[in-house]
């Protein structure tokens, strides 16, 4: 019985097609063809059907087989495509099979033409098998992330949604044996319960929106994209997955917008942290650390750096842990795509993925991806680039005072709020540097003299840009101190007049300005 097969042919000789379609009709094939000579009728064949395999002649006077296999490549089209030529030297028959031809042969030995189809045909069946298993172990995969994502999901909505309950309990419901609380509790009380209300609400619908970032895994729609803003959605999904084995770190730069995907970004983000967190054993979370870094990279790229303080990866290994179904992961956990997929989607978007390592002491991802636009072109042709906004450190453990102090300074100033001196210190100690520092003089983890003292010795310039608040709890200590270091002090309140006097008073930065985001 013969074996149907849909044919291409390009061949511009009638006699030469007839003889191509007797020698397939005699290896048992039942051949429908159709036969073209230029690009646009191959263009419109391969728009409107479905091909077993093509066979072309390696040179047309309008076309040639190269070309035509161009357009199948172009399309991403997995069909066996041979070349027949009435005379084809050793040079360009390698060239061809170089770029990705499956067979070639003379037209005065078409002989093993039919088992050439065969093989290719029988060889396409083979990875077309693959591709569905690969889909599958995919779904496994995405089911996983899934089982991930819902766990972190349940966790974040949770503890909005349980004060958003309480509060509007407090508001709605009559109080036990007293009537309503609305009749008796003061109204400071209902409009403080609603803005919690409003803050919870807004919480959920940020969490709805990371949901939405990791439900289109396939879009593929590309523009400028705001990196922190995908990082921050993956590090809130893989949290529960981060958070009992290590501490986390983010030290982000200013860095301009991405050409890129969001979904397929976050997928990447959103494994790369997982991966890390696996490396890392249970237990002992205060010793381990997953850092993620951003940095600007000329005007044309962004880096962005995954480090995690974990088991590492053997030099031998290094590379091969990006290859299908390799996985360094025990039997059962993974599929070994992860990394493949990752390299996949971030090569699509113009970006490159690498891995440094040392067993012992962690690993690193890196990831280079294009700018959206070249950061000297962020303005119109013709205009002049305005002055970068000078940058403000407020370091408060009430993150009340700071948020005040970051409303009042926000126009004129970049303003970063922090409640931790040492997360502070670790800003500096990174490389980033600051036009002042308004530093609370009175803190119970870390005091202002103690910051001030880490500060000088990690960046001398930062501790002169140095302005005290208090609120007026003095000590002899602290008097000394201040009196010791010759800074400003500023009381709270604060007056926000001899503030800007006092920043106005900051002597030009030295360094090239770094500036700050932080979120």
């Amino acid at each position: 019985m013969s074996t149907p097969l849909r044919l291409l042919l390009i061949e511009d000789f009638e006699d030469d097609a007839l003889v191509v379609l007797r020698e397939l009709k005699r290896s048992g094939y039942d051949v429908t063809h159709t036969r073209v000579e230029t690009a646009d009728a191959m263009t419109r064949a391969l728009e409107t059907a479905t091909w077993d395999a093509i066979i072309a002649d390696y040179s047309l006077p309008r076309f040639d087989a190269l070309a035509a296999f161009a357009l199948v490549q172009k399309r991403g089209l997995d069909v066996p495509f041979l070349i027949v030529s009435g005379q084809i030297g050793e040079d360009t028959a390698v060239a061809a099979m170089r770029a990705g031809v499956h067979d070639f042969l003379l037209k005065d030995r078409l002989s093993r033409l039919g088992p050439a189809v065969a093989r290719e045909l029988r060889e396409a069946a083979h990875r077309a098998e693959r591709r569905k298993m690969q889909e599958h172990l995919l779904l496994s995969d995405r089911l996983a992330s899934l089982g991930l994502l819902a766990a972190s999901v349940a966790h974040e909505i949770n503890n909005p949604l349980a004060s958003l309950m309480a509060n509007l309990d407090f508001i709605l419901q009559p109080h036990e044996a007293q009537g309503p609380v609305r009749a008796a509790a003061p109204p400071p009380l209902h409009e403080q319960a609603l803005r919690d209300c409003v803050l919870c609400a807004e919480r959920i619908r940020d969490i709805i929106r990371d949901i939405k970032i990791f439900s289109r895994p396939d879009e593929k729609q590309r523009g400028p994209l705001d990196v922190h803003r995908v990082l921050d959605s993956s590090l809130r999904m893989a949290w529960n997955h981060i958070f009992h084995r290590a501490r986390l770190v983010k030290d982000y730069a200013a860095i301009s917008p991405v050409l890129g995907s969001e979904a397929p970004l976050g997928q990447v983000f959103l494994n790369l942290l997982v991966n890390a967190a696996d490396a890392i054993p249970e237990g002992n979370s205060s010793a381990q650390e997953i850092r993620v870094v951003t940095r600007q990279e000329g005007t044309r790229h962004v880096r962005v750096e995954i480090h995690d303080t974990g088991r590492g990866i053997p030099p031998e290994l290094r590379e091969r842990i990006f290859e299908p179904f390799f996985t360094t992961k025990p039997v059962g956990v993974g599929t070994g795509l992860g990394l493949t997929i990752c390299r996949r989607l971030i090569t699509e978007m113009g970006g490159e993925l690498s891995v440094e390592s040392e067993p012992g002491r962690g690993t690193v991802f890196h990831l280079r991806l294009p700018t959206a636009y070249e950061v000297t072109d962020l303005l119109p042709l013709g205009t002049s680039q305005p002055a970068p906004k000078p940058c403000v450190l407020v370091l408060d453990d009430e993150a009340v005072v700071g948020r005040a102090i970051q409303r009042v300074l926000g126009q004129r100033y970049e303003v970063v709020m922090l409640v931790q001196g040492p997360e502070a210190l670790a800003q500096v100690a990174s490389g980033r540097r600051f036009d002042a520092i308004l530093c609370d003089l009175m803190m119970p983890e870390m005091s202002g003299s103690r910051f001030h003292e880490e500060l000088l010795r990690l960046a001398p310039e930062q501790a002169q840009r140095v302005i005290f608040m208090t609120g007026g709890a003095f000590t002899e200590q602290s008097r000394a101190f201040l009196a010791s270091t010759g800074l400003p002090c500023i009381d709270k309140p604060i007056d926000v007049q001899r503030l800007r006097t006092l920043m106005e008073a900051m002597p030009p930065a030295t360094w090239k300005s770094s500036r700050a985001r932080i979120a």
